[in-house]
């Protein structure tokens, strides 16, 4: 489509047709010359745009001039009075070839001399004098002379003026050295054909202002003022500045506008009254053959209508705006124009017949469209399209209402025959357009389409129904929805009096979606009254029950008209014979205030959902509702794609849950009340200053876009969904206004589920269907599966019987008696019911006692956990897998705690072992301990001694409590192993409490304690714990003592120097291989009691001897009993030298290196014994 709405004639353009008029300029002198140069001046002159500077600051201007040569004559030259000032010369030449001074004084002179006193005679300086020179070669070797033609010519004619006097090389001889000369002379006509106008404008325009102040005289007349001005115009859109030509007739047009609107409230002028006569003429405007002469000279003479005037200033603005290719200005003016013109006739009470001026309009209309057609092949870009578009419709609209006008007029318009007096009135206005000049072969133009139209029905119906279409085919084009929508109104009367009622219901059907949508509520209220007339002459059952229901609940209507439908809606109800309801739109009569899911705290499985819904009626009577329903889908979670190995995993995606809705949360989002992301911004001058502040919106995309139709085109009846599980409500009365009812349903499944349509069905005939609610109620239905969990009144101890309490929460299952619970434990632990006689096992099956939904039950049982072998205080991990009669199978981890450990400690004494064994208490809970034991499984012939006492004070232990036992190890004589000892340590161990319990009972009858024994034996547990014995031979004895140095005396003083002896012992006879052949001491002395003298290290070697002995001279630093230096004996491993090299055979492979013996290897007999050192002896001086 383009910009007016119209198909495009392909391979038409439209030829622009205006004046071919061209600047006048006159000749002289050599008339046989100029004859020869004329073509290629008329070429010259206008090949090139010329900058035009004009006087007065006027901006500059590009124009392309063109030239007409005349020969000069007296009379084409202007008069005082004359102002056609595109007839008249502006420009004069006169042309020599003399190139002889003597010729030219004895011929030139006087013929110029005459031509220059004609001009001056006629205020005429716009001239020029050229002189036209033939290079010859063969006279460049003269001299030149001193005095040319052309200098003669300067001082006798123009000494003030040397730039109007030029010469030139004739290009026709020689072309290739005239070139520059011939071009300077192009420059220099255009330069002052230009100065020659800007004087004659200038003065014109003196002329023109001079008129114009004086049009309040009583002479003064509009029109020949306005072929004055009109000169003016004729001149600028000859020079091609069409801009300032439309000016002038813009100037001219508010000129007369208010001489018009000064008349209505004021003296009328004589020259307004030619205007005033009655119209025997509506010829539309012609924009197809430039100058209309016949109006022009109408005016001259004026005898020019209103019409005539209005046109011809129009048809000459619009060639202007053509010219400077803006056809959508052209269609903009139009409206205006026309209905400016109207009004001018109105305000200058100007007799017209009647329907001439819907003619007028109507031509003028279709003449604008058809030259913004033509002019649109010129146009490649789209938005200018759509700029011309937009004002194009508007005409299109105009044209289908003037011609609607002109149908009802004659009798045209669909179940009217025309009149003889209408069949006249044809006639006269047929008459009154006058003929039609065509220029398109093929195409009719705007009068040949009226009087077309006007002749015949048909004709008009098919030129009525093309310009309704294309006017509703522009209107959407440019988004004007509304206008378009208000067309359709238009034309579905038009087909509902042609009997053409489907049509109608399509027009009408779209402009009551547009004005329900955009609330326009008054005039869809007249809307569905006209669908239901349609529907009701299509004898539309179901449409017309429908539309009644709809009229019926509109507020804006009388309550007289909606109860008159009501009473419609009821009557057509009980003719449908379908089984099934008709469906009805839900918004037509009902409206959603809210709607509530009601629960308590949670709908679990096989429990009732109530939902409340309040709805408005909007019906003037109260209605049965034989039953309400409203719909509910079951939402499956989204599953979860497979990622790879290694990666987290995706938190389960959770459905929002919402429980209650009002009408506000209804309402869909609209994005034109989006709040705008705004920001202050602030531009700055180069100096600093503040240049401006303004607000920005940093989104570059439209916010708010064109609304298109079809967006508005929805389904007319939303389609049922699932009612499967939809909850019910039957029979109730809904009455006008708000209304309340619930829904309910009772629940199986669990799951999510949604609310969908609700449905409303009135007296069984028809069923108020909503579209899908947005926001969607949801709800849960929960099948919460038993929650098992485990209840321990202190933390569980290993080895000792616990209670242990399992609490069941049935969650939304009813357990019943037939459920059967299955326990089983992992290995180390047993258990049994707590009130069961029965011995504990690994697997246990209960039955469950009875149990509602969301109970608890509490089961208690008796375990016992075995205690291992523990020589720290970590706990013992157990699992109780628990198999559930609902399909689940549990795990509960239970952690039990030591409730005792041990540790194993050698001493010596010398050759002698002993070992000890602590035990001590991990827990709060008091055990006694008895009959330690311990064996041993090795082959070695030793002996464990016991030193604990058999009877006495009992052996009870808790929490940080240490209890000692204590053996000998004898070890075999004969035996010469120094292997391992794996010993097997026992001792049983009974609660307290079942300790106190036993000696508080039988203590008359059984003296002997036997009953208590045999209770305590059987009440007892039994704990073990392997230790293993290393190194638990003594293979060297160290013994040290102090003496004093010297004659000191036997007692050791301070401050003096003594000696210490060591003496190591070896304790196995030689061929033993393990005690090594060289041994380190180490004296480590505290050193605020004793400093050693000399090495405190060093090796002896007991590989020959038993015995070494060593001295080392140490001073104690004070007096007392103090602790002998410790000694510390390793075994010393010597570094081995390199064998293999044979060149550095005293290469260090690896170095020296101690290894500490074991506690049980050498024995200090020395340890803890003091020595007395006496204070330190007076001096002699004392």
């Amino acid at each position: 489509m383009n910009c007016n709405g119209g198909s495009s004639l392909g391979g038409e353009h439209r030829s622009d047709i205006f004046m071919d008029i061209k600047p006048i300029i006159t000749y002289a002198g050599d008339d046989k010359l100029f004859s020869t140069l004329e073509n290629s001046l008329l070429q010259a002159i206008s090949a090139d745009m010329v900058e035009w500077r004009r006087s007065f600051s006027r901006p500059i201007k590009q124009v392309k001039l063109g030239a007409t040569f005349l020969p000069f004559s007296k009379d084409v030259l202007p008069t005082e009075k004359d102002w056609h000032l595109i007839k008249q010369p502006i420009f004069h030449i006169y042309w020599t070839e003399c190139s002889d001074v003597d010729t030219y004084k004895s011929n030139i002179r006087e013929d110029i001399d005459n031509w220059l006193k004609i001009l001056t005679q006629y205020h005429i300086q716009d001239w020029m004098i050229i002189i036209v020179e033939t290079y010859d070669i063969k006279k460049t070797n003269k001299l030149l002379p001193r005095t040319t033609v052309l200098d003669k010519i300067r001082s006798d004619f123009a000494a003030k003026n040397g730039d109007r006097c030029c010469a030139v090389i004739n290009p026709i001889k020689s072309e290739m050295r005239s070139a520059e000369s011939w071009r300077s002379l192009i420059n220099r006509i255009r330069y002052l054909m230009l100065v020659a106008y800007d004087k004659r404008l200038s003065h014109f325009e003196d002329i023109i202002r001079e008129q114009r102040e004086n049009r309040n005289h009583p002479n003064w007349n509009f029109c020949h003022y306005f072929l004055l001005q009109e000169e003016l115009a004729f001149v600028l859109q000859m020079l091609g500045l069409y801009d300032e030509a439309l000016v002038q007739y813009d100037e001219l047009d508010a000129l007369f506008t208010q001489f018009v609107l000064n008349s209505n409230v004021g003296d009328t002028p004589i020259w307004l009254n030619l205007f005033q006569t009655p119209l025997n003429n509506w010829g539309g405007v012609n924009l197809s053959n430039g100058i209309n002469h016949h109006l022009r000279n109408l005016l001259a003479e004026c005898k020019a209508s209103l019409l005539d005037l209005r046109s011809y200033l129009f048809s000459r603005q619009c060639a202007m705006l053509l010219s400077l290719n803006k056809p959508w200005e052209v269609a903009q003016r139009c409206l205006s124009f026309v209905h400016n013109t109207l009004s001018e006739l109105r305000i200058l009470e100007v007799q017209r017949p009647e329907g001439s001026i819907e003619c007028w309009s109507f031509l003028c209309a279709l003449e604008v469209l058809q030259a913004c057609q033509l002019s649109s092949y010129n146009i490649d870009n789209n938005q200018q399209l759509d700029l011309c578009s937009l004002h194009t419709a508007s005409l299109w609209a105009l044209a289908r209402d003037k011609l609607g006008n002109l149908g009802k007029l004659c009798g045209l318009m669909p179940g009217n025959e025309p009149s003889s007096e209408q069949l006249h009135t044809v006639v006269y206005l047929i008459a009154g357009m006058g003929d039609s000049e065509s220029h398109l072969e093929g195409k009719l133009t705007p009068t040949d389409k009226l009087k077309e139209a006007l002749s015949s029905k048909e004709a008009f119906k098919k030129q009525y129904l093309e310009h309704a279409e294309l006017a509703m085919g522009t209107y959407k084009h440019v988004g004007r929805i509304r206008s378009a929508r208000l067309i359709g109104k238009e034309l579905a009367q038009f087909y509902s009096e042609l009997g053409e009622n489907q049509k109608a219901v399509a027009f009408l059907s779209d402009a009551l979606k547009t004005y329900t949508d955009e609330g326009w509520s008054h005039l869809g209220a007249q809307t569905q009254l006209e669908l239901a007339q349609c529907y009701k002459r299509m004898d539309d059952v179901e449409k017309y029950t429908k539309i009644c229901a709809a009229i019926a609940s509109l507020d804006v209507l009388h309550i007289t008209v909606r109860n008159t439908y009501f009473e419609e809606m009821f009557g057509y109800m009980k003719m449908i014979s379908s089984p099934q309801p008709l469906f009805i739109e839900f918004g037509c009569a009902f409206v959603i205030h809210s709607m509530e899911i009601k629960v308590m705290d949670k709908i679990v499985q096989d429990c009732v959902v109530n939902i409340e819904i309040n709805i408005q009626s909007l019906f003037p009577r109260e209605v049965n509702c034989t039953k309400a329903s409203i719909s509910v889908e079951e939402i499956q979670k989204p599953l979860i794609s497979n990622k790879k190995k290694g990666s987290k995993l995706t938190p389960e995606p959770l459905i929002p849950l919402l429980s209650k809705c009002t009408l506000e949360d209804m309402k869909p989002f609209d994005p034109t009340l989006l709040q705008l992301q705004v920001y202050s911004y602030l531009d700055y001058k180069e100096d600093k200053s503040l240049g401006s502040a303004s607000v920005i919106h940093r989104n570059t995309k439209p916010i708010v876009r064109r609304s298109d139709s079809t967006k508005h085109r929805k389904p007319s009846i939303n389609a049922k969904g699932d009612f499967s599980k939809a909850l019910l409500c039957n029979e109730f009365i809904i009455k006008p206004g708000i209304n309340t009812f619930t829904l309910t349903r009772r629940v199986d499944q669990p799951g999510f589920y949604k609310v969908g349509q609700i449905s409303l069905v009135i007296e069984e005939k028809l069923e108020f269907l909503s579209p899908i609610l947005n926001p969607r109620l949801c709800y849960e239905v929960a099948k919460t599966q038993p929650i098992i969990s485990m209840k321990c009144g202190r933390d569980l101890l290993a080895g000792l019987i616990q209670d242990i309490e399992l609490v069941i929460m049935s969650g939304s299952i009813k357990i019943t008696k037939e459920m059967k619970l299955k326990l089983r434990t992992s290995r180390g632990l047993i258990i049994k019911v707590d009130s069961s006689q029965e011995i504990m096992s690994k697997e246990l099956e209960i039955s469950l006692p009875l149990c509602e939904p969301f109970q608890t039950i509490q089961l208690k049982f008796k375990v016992l956990a075995e205690l291992p072998p523990k020589k720290d205080s970590l706990s013992i991990e157990h699992k109780l897998n628990i198999q559930c009669p609902w399909g689940l199978e549990e795990s509960i981890p239970l952690h039990f705690g030591p409730p005792l450990m041990s540790n194993m400690k050698l001493h010596t004494a010398k050759q002698r072992k002993f070992l000890q064994i602590i035990v001590t208490g991990l827990t709060n809970h008091l055990l006694q301990l008895i009959e330690p034991e311990l064996t041993t499984v090795t082959s070695i012939d030793v002996n464990f001694k016991s030193l604990n006492p058999i009877a006495g004070q009992r052996l009870i232990i808790g929490n940080g409590i240490n209890v000692s036992f204590m053996w000998e190890l004898e070890i075999g004589k004969d035996e010469k192993s120094l292997m391992p000892i794996k010993t097997d340590f026992r001792v049983k161990y009974i609660s307290i409490n079942d300790t106190e319990n036993l000696n508080d009972s039988h203590t008359n009858d059984d003296p002997l304690q036997i009953h208590n024994l045999q209770r305590m034996e059987k009440a007892s547990s039994l704990y073990r714990c392997n230790f293993d014995i290393t190194d638990y031979v003594t293979l060297f004895t160290v013994s040290s003592k102090v003496e004093a140095a010297g004659n000191g005396g036997e007692f050791c003083r301070a401050g003096s120097m003594c000696h210490l002896y060591l003496t190591v012992t070896r304790m196995l006879p030689s061929p033993n291989p393990n005690p090594s052949p060289q041994l380190m001491y180490e004296v480590l002395a505290d050193q605020a009691m004793w400093a050693v003298c000399g090495r405190t290290a060093g090796i002896v070697s007991l590989e020959v001897l038993e015995k070494q002995s060593v001295t080392l001279d140490v001073m104690p630093l004070t007096s007392g009993y103090l602790p002998l230096p410790i000694v510390r004996l390793s075994r010393y491993i010597p570094a081995p030298e390199s064998k293999s090299d044979m060149i550095r055979k005293s290469e260090i492979v690896s170095s020296s290196r101690l290894e500490p013996f074991s506690p049980g290897q050498v024995y200090n007999a020395s340890k803890a014994q003091q020595v007395h050192v006496l204070p330190a002896a007076p001096s002699e001086a004392n």
